[in-house]
């Protein structure tokens, strides 16, 4: 049985989530404005984008440390502490650089959030139970993206883009005292014998098995559909579609409504088949929807917005990849395990929205028509999703992450 304070925990924590989900995802509606706003060249707003991404991924070893050593609670609350100041600047901001700075700040607010639901989960869950609760939270975090598809949209549209993200700041707030009120552990008793330095050295040892090498590269490739998601969505049907801001939103509510069923399908399949055989099937679906793309990224609003859906699925197998990877690892290095896995899957993110911003604006001075720059972004994509593919088809077989439930 699971207690009654555990259950609160994990709930505060999911309700975390689904706001971490709601900052990563917000810039792909606004883009547009914010490019207008902030005057920002498409590099510029690609480097925007990454920011938040790049700040996540650097956080991920230290916060791990952090979970292992002094639990989930105390670090979480003290970054979502500092993601409310630094999306009350982002509100004030005047300029891309100040906006560049507030996301930096979100990214670290945002970085405990799912890997602290993994880690409380791993341990105060019974393992038949994780995959399918990570998956339930998977689909409940969604809530937040899809709040910042059509409903931003139209707010964007009938007030701007500051208001909404200003209500955002105080939800934010609200979640940093649901987490110091609910989630109350004191970290490993292993690793609270470790130095802090002696962790940071485990952490950079654990590249050194092989078996995170079959997992590392699907973790970057992730980017590949949640950059599109999060990020390059919004200036993909502007540029190419002529949207406006409530029609991309209403567009990029299917690309979330996309990622809710996927997380609820996921641990269906899962129970059925295996977590690997879902694993690799799936990003191999992901993978023919990028190729075309690439082939026809201006073939129409309904079949590439269907693709682009099914590209941005890509990111859901995130759950399924931390709960192969906590295998690999000791209970005592479980939270260095997950931010280091984590770290590669926000550092594509971060690399893939800048990657994609330096196409966007090559194809730009080189004048080509808007279809021709997204075609060559899909065509990095795909190849990104492959080569995350073909290494993770040899990684060793999970055995309590395929365990019925």
């Amino acid at each position: 049985m699971v207690s009654p304070a555990t259950t609160r925990g994990l709930r505060a924590l999911t309700v975390a989530f689904a706001l971490s989900q709601f900052f990563r995802t917000c810039l792909a509606v606004m883009a547009p404005e914010l490019q207008r706003d902030l005057l920002l060249s498409p590099a510029g707003f690609g480097a925007l984008s990454s920011c938040f991404f790049l700040a996540f991924a650097l956080a991920q070893v230290p916060v791990g440390v952090a979970f292992d050593r002094y639990g989930v609670g105390a670090p979480t609350r003290v970054l979502l502490a500092l993601g409310v100041a630094s999306a009350l600047l982002f509100v004030l901001a005047p300029n891309g650089g100040t906006a560049m700075l507030a996301q930096l700040g979100l990214g670290l607010a945002c970085a405990p959030v799912f890997m602290g639901l993994m880690h409380h989960a791993s341990a105060t869950l019974p393992p038949q139970r994780y995959v399918a609760f990570l998956g339930r939270s998977n689909a409940l975090g969604m809530v937040g993206a899809l709040l910042a598809t059509a409903p931003l949209g139209w707010a964007v549209h009938a007030i701007g883009w500051r208001v909404p993200i200003a209500l955002a700041a105080l939800c934010m707030l609200f979640a940093c005292i649901g987490v110091w009120r609910q989630v109350r552990d004191h970290g490993h008793a292993d690793a609270k014998a470790e130095a802090p330095v002696a962790m940071l050295g485990a952490s950079a040892r654990l590249l050194a098995l092989p078996a995170m090498w079959t997992l590392i590269p699907l973790c970057v490739a992730m980017a590949a559909g949640t950059a599109f998601r999060n990020a390059w969505g919004g200036p993909y049907l502007a540029d190419v579609f002529g949207l406006q801001a409530g029609a991309r939103g209403m567009a990029l509510t299917v690309l979330s409504l996309g990622g809710f069923c996927t997380a609820l399908l996921l641990p269906w399949l899962v129970r059925r088949a295996s977590l690997k055989r879902c694993v690799l099937g799936w990003s191999l679906l992901a993978f023919v929807a990028a190729a075309a793309l690439a082939m026809a990224p201006a073939a129409g609003l309904l079949p590439d917005l269907a693709l682009l859906t099914v590209l941005g699925t890509v990111g859901m197998l995130h759950p399924l990849v931390m709960a192969h990877g906590r295998e690999l690892v000791a209970p005592a290095q479980r939270g260095r395990g997950l931010g280091l896995l984590n770290s590669f899957v926000f550092l594509g993110s971060a690399l893939a929205a800048w990657a994609f911003g330096l196409i966007a604006d090559w194809g730009q001075r080189a004048q080509w028509a808007p279809a021709a720059s997204y075609g060559a972004i899909f065509g990095c994509a795909a190849v990104l999703v492959l080569a995350g593919l073909l290494p993770y088809a040899f990684s060793p077989r999970p055995t309590t992450a395929d365990a019925r439930s």
